[in-house]
């Protein structure tokens, strides 16, 4: 991997000086408080709806830096404005509101489409969907761990048609239990995630200084000297992003306005002959919040993400030329290819820092030398150890009681925390705007590389339930968690205090994240009036567990064959860029460009690295870091206005604009 910060000039906005007031109990107390709503203001987005349409979004939590945090942090940031003009000493300092973004960011990773969203819809799928076309009753339910759902259709006639109480007796005897147990779950889930990210903190920080760069915009928006907001090019930034979505929210409402189209649409059926039209879905947009996010990123990352992503197209074109669809429809295995370039990243990441791992773990109590004021001191860090081992372990168990073999769920838990690894290293060194890997999770590696003979029903049927954290991993905590800890470094703050609000706030998140999802669906109905993939995640899930059981394959060899090619290839990459320094394609590009999201916005960073690049070329690194300034404007004027909409629909009750999706 790429290390030191100065690559490309970036790092002055990121390294200013935090208060080191932050850990505060008002702090904390404000994060407490602001869980829950925020738990509501992100489920309401992204499965709620508005209106006739059932329209939903936007999707705040598919892309690394969170809109609705920096909505909340901008709401607080004015109005300590206020409070810091009429009494001073309780304004808060950057410490404190900082303190309250890492809180809202775990709580927005655990309510967000790809953890909660996916979890709850599965809980009681199979029970309310069963019938005598699918016999499900035959082929799922005999399998299916009763403690993991309800299974009571009564209770799930308020879940799925609304218009009842969550707060009935009966249905809160139904729901308590498999919440309880599954907010067990992702509590020491997210516990392995923060001992692993502990376990790093020093080499990435201290050794490697990795840049952090989705913590640019959170740094320069709290900071106590307030650059940002006295910026005229910031401002110029905000006024073209806010006055684009300002138009295209009117043109929504009125559609007699001209809006600027900046969403994608697909130009795929442009190509309908062959070999052109094996493309498929071509999305092209021109998004300016993720046009900003790009603008932060290296030259190489930005230059490989789009040169990849269409690199993927062009495999797919010359797998029609060659007539490989004939074998299989999905060639050339680009999910695998992206996933094997995950799991070496992980590999390379842990390969390049053991020999410091045994150092700092099994060295000598007491603080590490030459370390920086507030660094984890090693007994911390065998402390992680520990709960890296306990949890692991407890994890493994979990899944081994419901029904699974153990050498199963200890393989199927370690490809999942070498996934979470992965993106808690690329986000940790270049911060790509999104790291989703759709598809790619250990219950369908585990099944394609053995085939589903070598798995008994029950077995089928509990990996299914790996689904719901590994459809895809935009929000995965670990990003969240380690970024915390950069923060709590910078402001000189307690990392075990740090440790503790990110347990607080795992907790409180967890169970405010259930009670929105039950809450909204019982009130509205999660067939009804809900956004249709509310229950489509469920048949995602369980569609797929009846394919596996009616029909069962042996070992794909192509999908094999397609993780180690991409694994290999992330390998070359990184040994040559070990190699040549002006190497221009990055091992990182690879593994998310053939993402969903990086469909999505490969056009934004087209756009972004040709500015960045042009400005470097002409202007240096001074003109660079004032640039910085006017594409940061760009994601909070995408950001604030994109958030003030959906909440200007549900106070009038229609839908309104997304900015994104």
């Amino acid at each position: 991997m790429t290390q030191g910060a100065g690559r490309d000039g970036q790092t002055s906005l990121a390294e200013r000086a935090v208060s080191p007031r932050g850990i505060t109990f008002r702090a904390v107390l404000v994060g407490i408080l602001l869980l829950p709503v925020n738990a509501f203001v992100v489920v309401q987005m992204e499965m709620g709806s508005a209106g006739a349409t059932r329209s939903a979004g936007p999707y705040p939590t598919t892309f690394s830096l969170f809109a609705n945090v920096v909505f909340w942090i901008a709401l607080l940031v004015a109005l300590n404005v206020v409070v810091r003009r009429f009494l001073p000493r309780q304004a808060f300092s950057s410490g404190e509101l900082l303190t309250v973004y890492v809180m809202l960011c775990s709580g927005t990773a655990i309510a967000s489409v790809d953890f909660l969203d996916v979890l709850v819809p599965m809980m009681g799928h199979p029970t309310w969907f069963a019938s005598p076309e699918n016999r499900w009753e035959d082929l799922i339910l005999p399998y299916l761990p009763t403690s993991f759902g309800v299974t009571d259709r009564e209770v799930l006639i308020g879940w799925y048609e609304g218009g009842r109480s969550l707060y009935e007796p009966s249905v809160l005897r139904a729901w308590i239990p498999p919440v309880l147990l599954w907010s067990g779950f992702i509590c020491v889930l997210l516990g392995v995630m923060l001992c692993m990210a502990v376990l790093v903190r020093h080499r990435w920080i201290h050794r490697e200084r990795l840049t952090f760069p989705v913590l640019y915009l959170p740094l320069a928006m709290t900071d106590d000297r307030p650059a940002l907001w006295r910026e005229p090019l910031m401002w110029a930034g905000f006024g073209v992003a806010a006055g684009i979505s300002l138009l295209n929210g009117l043109s929504f409402l009125y559609p007699v306005i001209p809006g600027l189209r900046v969403k994608y649409w697909d130009i795929g059926p442009y190509f309908t002959g062959r070999p052109w039209s094996a493309m498929g879905w071509t999305p092209v947009s021109f998004y300016p919040f993720a046009i900003g996010l790009g603008y932060l990123l290296p030259l190489d990352l930005l230059f490989s993400i789009w040169f990849f992503f269409l690199w993927f197209k062009a495999e797919r074109v010359l797998s029609d030329v060659f007539g490989l669809y004939g074998y299989s429809a999905r060639y050339p295995y680009v999910e695998e290819q992206c996933l094997g370039a995950y799991l070496a990243i992980a590999v390379t990441a842990l390969w390049l820092m053991g020999r410091e791992w045994r150092r700092r773990t099994v060295g000598t109590p007491g603080p590490v030398a030459n370390a920086p004021v507030g660094s984890v001191r090693s007994g911390t860090e065998r402390a992680a150890v520990a709960g890296l081992v306990v949890g692991f372990a407890a994890l493994v168990g979990f899944w081994q009681v419901a029904g699974l073999r153990i050498g199963w769920a200890a393989t199927a838990m370690l490809l999942y925390f070498g996934i979470a690894f992965s993106c808690a290293r690329m986000r940790a060194e270049l911060g790509p705007p999104a790291h989703d890997l759709h598809n790619s999770g250990p219950e369908r590696v585990l099944t394609s590389i053995f085939g589903h003979f070598r798995f008994a029903p029950r077995e089928l049927t509990v990996l299914t339930f790996f689904y719901w954290f590994n459809r895809a991993y935009r929000s995965i905590p670990i990003a969240h968690q380690l970024e915390a800890l950069r923060l709590s470094d910078k402001g000189k703050l307690s990392t075990r205090a740090m440790v503790g609000v990110l347990t607080l706030a795992t907790v409180v998140g967890t169970l405010a994240g259930f009670w929105v999802h039950l809450h909204l669906a019982y009130l509205e109905g999660a067939s009804a009036k809900m956004a249709p993939h509310m229950v489509a995640f469920g048949w995602e899930a369980f569609n797929r567990l009846q394919s596996w059981l009616m029909n069962p394959q042996g070992p794909d060899r192509s999908a094999s064959g397609a993780l180690l090619f991409g694994f290999l290839q992330s390998v070359a990459l990184q040994a040559i860029r070990l190699r040549f320094l002006s190497w221009p394609f990055h091992p990182l590009g690879l593994a998310v460009a053939g993402s969903y999201s990086t469909a999505t916005t490969w056009m934004p960073l087209f756009i972004a690295w040709m500015c960045k690049r042009y400005v470097l070329r002409y202007g240096g690194v001074d003109m660079h870091r004032r640039a910085t300034y006017f594409f940061l404007g760009l994601i909070l004027g995408d950001y604030l206005l994109g958030c003030a909409w959906p909440l200007l629909g549900w106070a009038l009750g229609m839908p309104t604009y997304s900015f994104q999706q």
